[in-house]
């Protein structure tokens, strides 16, 4: 973040000016009086009201991260789970690559977008037996947690090397695995998983149950399924996976493709983090200019009263002992006037907070506008 001071926090001479009186100040009693009455007023006016004006305001700008391509987000997301399909078939190739090499670029490609606090983990399934009957069972009992949820994002990438193509599909039992993984959320999609996958449910699960029970329970997290070369029939049945998750489907069929929807997903990434960041300045600048705004009335008001009590009681104890206070009237009107000076002070000290926390917003919406 970089910090802009607020111009005037420690008490500009154009402040200054809208409370100084003719003795040249608000720290003494203002205006013109006897001696006699100035000398007993300042006996009341020893505290400098400028120490009320001393707080300074850091305002903050974000650093905003520029266009790469694609479409905008909707919630800045907290946890992401990717799930990687290990069943045999995954072996096969879309174009130069393996459908398993072009599941790990992704994987690793979007988790590096992601902003640093977001927490990860990968899970892949099917990965242990093999895809003939004999290894079905294995297979499908074969749900890893490669890489545990965190923020260690070279512990995912270590992982992301271990992901083999060698089972069945247990699509149902790996997402009743990852809903484990999440946390109970009210806000729909701050918790994100992504199945990457070339085939349907092959171990007699409901995946369409499971992931229903994810989007609509305690975790509220999305489910988004992206599948490799399918067919339609299989296309069909992971799309109502995404439907009943709450996300989005799409089947991909070469390498270009991939990398089309890999920059979508980074992009919708940067623009939410862009939203978040651009959120948190404007409110924090704004609960920082009104603390200082409301720190410095207080004082003031503390200040004034103080004084004015101070004041009327000794009146009052001077006139009850028959020794009153000649200049008593004059006394009262120099300290109000020093007292009407101060809150001046105050009323150009706010204008001049709440002028730069304006501008502050004006240059962080226009940031924003400009990588939009």
């Amino acid at each position: 973040m970089l910090a802009l001071a607020a111009a005037g926090c420690g008490g500009s001479s154009s402040d200054r000016e809208a409370a100084t009186g003719r003795d040249g100040g608000v720290g003494g009693p203002v205006g013109v009086g006897s001696g006699a009455a100035r000398a007993y007023v300042a006996r009341f006016t020893k505290k400098d009201p400028e120490a009320c004006f001393k707080q300074d305001v850091a305002l903050k700008q974000p650093q905003l991260r520029a266009r790469t391509g694609g479409l905008g987000p909707q919630v800045p997301p907290t946890r992401v789970i990717v799930m990687i399909d290990g069943s045999g078939s995954m072996a096969g190739r879309m174009g130069a690559k393996t459908k398993l090499e072009l599941a790990r670029e992704a994987a690793r490609s979007f988790v590096d977008g992601l902003p640093p606090s977001v927490q990860t983990s990968l899970l892949v399934f099917g990965q242990q037996g093999n895809n003939e009957e004999a290894g079905k069972a294995k297979s499908c009992a074969a749900i890893d947690i490669m890489a545990p949820m965190s923020t260690d994002r070279a512990g995912y990438r270590a992982a992301l090397t271990q992901v083999r193509a060698v089972g069945w599909t247990p699509l149902a039992a790996a997402l009743d695995r990852a809903e484990g993984l999440l946390a109970a959320s009210s806000t729909p999609g701050e918790q994100i998983i992504y199945v990457v996958s070339d085939g349907e449910e092959t171990c007699g699960g409901d995946p369409v149950a499971a992931a229903k029970r994810i989007n609509a329970g305690r975790t509220r997290a999305i489910v988004n399924v992206i599948g490799f070369k399918l067919p339609g029939g299989e296309a069909a049945k992971l799309a109502a996976v995404a439907r009943a998750g709450g996300g989005g489907f799409v089947n991909l069929s070469t390498e270009a493709e991939l990398a089309r929807y890999d920059a979508k997903i980074r992009e919708e990434i940067r623009q939410t983090d862009n939203e978040v960041a651009t959120s948190i300045a404007n409110t924090d600048n704004n609960v920082a200019t009104s603390i200082a705004i409301t720190d410095a009335d207080t004082c003031t008001s503390i200040l004034a009263t103080d004084e004015e009590t101070a004041m009327s009681i000794d009146l009052t104890n001077r006139e009850t002992a028959g020794k009153p206070v000649p200049f008593r009237e004059e006394a009262k009107a120099l300290l109000k006037a020093r007292h009407d000076a101060m809150r001046a002070r105050f009323q150009a000290y706010r204008a001049r907070l709440s002028g730069a926390e304006a501008m502050a917003k004006k240059g962080i919406d226009a940031a924003a506008n400009a990588v939009r």
